[in-house]
């Protein structure tokens, strides 16, 4: 009996250890290989890295002398429906730390354009997901060195391009292509960090919570800080954090 036990908790422990492992991977740049953007994948499918066993979303990240390029799939219709409504985020801190720097946000339909949408004679019969990704009007970017912050358009002249899509497969592939001279890098070995996010309702309040001004007080007057749980199974986002290829 004490055998069955000890060799149960062994397993339990390896279990946890096994789990540990899995939740501390790292990421790395896939090596500089050809990518067109256009939203196919082709190119792309034996470098895709599962988010867990279902494959809800994968991705990958890569770079040549000009450009950063990432691909995602996503199969969850759930994080589907954040993504379009939300934008996919690849943000990216030229001094390797986990945090904000030049971030790309695609899809990005306005207010108006959801408005809009809500009020069509025909919206029971669209296809929402389609009808979010058509009715973006351009990029959203934000700290990059010579890009304006705000709303950019598609027919830019800095060479930053996405594209989202629903394929048959009822899958959303997403593409993207951002300048490595637009970040504003000192030194092109130095190390980076590069965040891909499937951005959602509940990472958009995370950060709202994060960043409002401390008022509550806790035990021992310590600040007390709201959380709020994301219920995804999956990760929502991933850090890769090294130097460009």
């Amino acid at each position: 009996m004490k055998r069955t036990i000890i060799c149960t908790l062994l397993v339990f422990l390896s279990a946890s250890v096994f789990a540990q492992k899995k939740k501390n991977d790292e990421y790395r740049l896939v090596p500089t290989f050809p990518v067109t953007v256009d939203a196919d994948l082709l190119e792309w499918a034996d470098k895709l890295a599962p988010m867990d066993q279902d494959s809800s979303w994968s991705f990958a990240v890569s770079n040549d002398t000009d450009f950063i390029y990432a691909a995602i799939k996503v199969k969850n219709e759930m994080l589907q429906y954040e993504a379009v409504r939300n934008g996919f985020i690849i943000n990216i801190n030229k001094n390797g730390k986990k945090k904000d720097g030049a971030a790309l946000i695609f899809p990005i339909p306005d207010s108006e354009s959801r408005r809009a949408m809500r009020q069509d004679d025909n919206f029971e019969n669209m296809n929402v997901r389609e009808e979010l990704i058509k009715r973006s009007r351009g990029y959203g970017v934000k700290g990059f060195q010579r890009i304006v912050d705000g709303l950019l358009s598609f027919e830019n002249t800095y060479g930053v391009q996405a594209i989202a899509k629903l394929t048959a497969e009822n899958e959303l592939i997403y593409e993207a292509k951002i300048p490595i001279d637009a970040i504003g890098l000192k030194d092109p070995k130095q190390t980076v960090a590069i965040q891909v996010q499937l951005n959602n309702q509940y990472a958009i309040l995370q950060r709202a919570l994060r960043n409002r001004p401390q008022q509550n007080r806790g035990i021992y007057g310590a600040p007390s800080t709201p959380t709020v749980r994301i219920p995804y199974s999956a990760k929502t986002e991933i850090w890769i954090v090294g130097p460009l290829n």
